[in-house]
């Protein structure tokens, strides 16, 4: 994964952790900004041994978890989709009145 300035790919998400390994699915996306544009794959994630100061992990591809990619669009659109509705409707009572 790699990102410049917030463009790039990014894992978002942890569904279905197995708790025998703790491992889990997420989503691999292309970003914009950080906030998730397309979704590129979905993963288990599983955390390898750890030999030096920072953790591996061995990541497998598994078909696309959409509940996951609709919970990850809702996270992330939803704020910024409610304050744009909110100042358009507040610029259109101030044009009105």
């Amino acid at each position: 994964m790699f990102t410049f300035n917030g463009i790039g790919t990014r894992i978002y998400g942890k569904r279905e952790v197995n708790p025998a390994d703790e491992s889990y699915i997420a989503t691999k996306w292309f970003t914009l900004l950080f906030f998730p544009i397309i979704p590129l794959g979905s993963y288990r994630v599983i955390k390898a041994k750890q030999t030096g100061r920072y953790p591996s992990y061995q990541m497998t591809e598994v078909r696309l978890n959409v509940k996951q990619i609709i919970v990850t669009y809702l996270a992330w659109w939803s704020v910024p989709v409610a304050l744009i509705g909110w100042a358009l409707i507040a610029d259109l009572v101030s044009k009105s009145g």
